[in-house]
């Protein structure tokens, strides 16, 4: 007999996907090729820390209270459409499944129990077995589903009744909060995964000595905590194949890479050409769980090499003079004219990568400016010059910007995947794509060096976009 299988995520059907991690496994088979045996096996494992069978869907607070219950403890598995014995052993005794056309909804219920009645969202992926499966008595028009709760990190969950469960031997069982100890290991737990990722998102690359005064821009993005990533992984040869752009099918700004190569824990690209390659150069370093680094170089100039730069912007020679004028005639320039393509180029690198793995988790993003000491900033655009003429010369006065200074997915950037589904192989719909997913990012990064005030400010200044600085990668034909 055939098992039926089928697969889907917590937030959407995006196909077959790879296995969490989970402290305790009950099947022979991966997900994808659960059957019969599988079942079967079922009736000699009884309900307890890691496994609740339930015949038929819940209430949506009941729900919660069980994916937060595992969530807090050590993560499980919650299968609908399974009867428990009736001796006393609380196994599996029957698999009636439950109909097909209730399906949607128990999903839907499960979604919501997880985004709205526990916070922070719970990550599960679930798995649907359908009839006839003979063996295990399964009938056609009816299936099982599979809830996959992993252990969290990210603890403790919460239920919307302001309670917080725990899986206590067969049953999810609130905690009171005078038990101190357990309630004060849920928290101990969660903040050290979270010191753990800001420290991650906080680091920033050393420099080599030739450097170590440069200024920079380090922005990191990172896929969603409670969302379930794609199954395809990406090879290098894969990573190759996007960053060289050979074939030219990857549509949108475009920074060529010239040197790529393997790392511990992902891949590295970086432009080399025109760049001492023995220095820290424009970089996009990949990590395997789809997070990234962008290392983007700004450069800078002392006063008066920056009148000399004439040639390459419009508004230098009104900007020098508006220095002199103010008095700033000694500072320390830093040039962010060609931030804004570097950034949407190396996004669409990131994108096109999420596009080819099937990701389509929500992403997040933070950044650091680094060297920026006394600096002031400068875009080529005339209504910045009207803003310095009005509000002075901007001067940044620190030397080290982390934005947030904290970095959690409550107060990251948010780039929801609405803002990039959609069809990657049209240049005409997908080019300005890079642009609108990394606006927030140097909105933000325009914002802490007061190039721009206001979003008004930002959106109206298209001129700092940098668009006549650099030519977009050539059209579909």
């Amino acid at each position: 007999a055939g098992d039926g299988s089928e697969s889907s995520f917590s937030t959407a059907s995006l196909g077959s996907r790879v296995l969490l991690d989970y402290s305790y496994y009950p099947f022979k088979n991966d997900l994808e090729n659960i059957g019969a045996d599988d079942f079967l096996c079922l009736k000699s494992v009884s309900e307890g820390w890691y496994i609740d069978y339930k015949v038929q869907g819940l209430k949506i607070p009941d729900f919660a209270k069980h994916l937060s219950g595992f969530a807090n403890q050590y993560g499980g598995w919650l299968l609908i459409g399974v009867e428990e014995s009736s001796d006393g052993t609380r196994t599996a005794s029957k698999f009636p499944g439950i109909p097909k056309d209730q399906l949607e909804k128990v999903s839907r219920d499960i979604r919501e129990a997880a985004a709205a009645h526990v916070n922070p969202e719970v990550l599960y992926e679930e798995h649907i077995v359908s009839g006839p499966i003979e063996e295990i008595g399964l009938a056609d028009g009816y299936c099982v589903l599979i809830i996959g709760i992993p252990m969290s990190l990210n603890t403790p969950h919460i239920h919307s009744s302001g309670r917080i469960y725990r899986r206590l031997s067969d049953q999810s069982k609130p905690k009171e909060e005078t038990d101190r100890f357990i309630l004060d290991e849920l928290w101990r737990r969660g903040v050290k995964h979270q010191e753990k990722l800001t420290q991650f998102l906080t680091n920033i690359p050393d420099l080599p000595d030739a450097q170590s005064d440069t200024s920079w821009v380090h922005i990191y993005l990172r896929p969603a905590q409670h969302q379930v990533g794609p199954e395809k992984k990406l090879s290098f040869k894969d990573f190759s194949k996007i960053i060289k752009n050979k074939e030219g099918d990857v549509f949108g700004v475009w920074s060529p890479m010239q040197a790529l190569q393997t790392t511990a824990n992902g891949y590295l690209a970086r432009q080399i050409e025109g760049n001492d390659p023995s220095l820290a150069t424009l970089s996009f370093r990949w990590w395997h769980d789809g997070r990234v680094r962008l290392d983007i170089p700004l450069n800078s100039y002392d006063f008066e090499a920056f009148t000399k730069m004439s040639g390459k912007h419009k508004y230098v020679e009104e900007f020098c003079s508006l220095a002199r004028i103010q008095g700033y005639s000694k500072i320390k320039v830093v040039d962010y004219s060609l931030l804004t393509q570097a950034l949407a180029s190396l996004a669409n690198l990131y994108l096109q990568i999420l596009n080819f793995t099937g990701d389509k988790r929500d992403t997040y993003s933070c950044f650091t400016l680094r060297n920026v000491f006394f600096t002031s900033p400068y875009v080529d655009s005339e209504l910045f010059i009207e803003r310095a003429r009005v509000n002075s010369i901007p001067i940044t006065t620190d030397n080290i910007i982390s934005v947030p200074s904290e970095p959690k997915e409550e107060n990251m950037f948010s780039h929801d995947f609405s803002s990039r589904d959609v069809d990657f192989t049209s240049h005409e719909k997908y080019q300005p794509v890079p642009y609108l997913y990394s606006a927030p990012i140097f909105y933000k990064i325009f914002r802490s060096v007061g190039i721009v005030s206001s979003q008004g400010e930002f959106s109206k200044d298209t001129e700092a976009w940098g668009f006549d600085k650099v030519n977009s990668y050539p059209k579909d034909s």
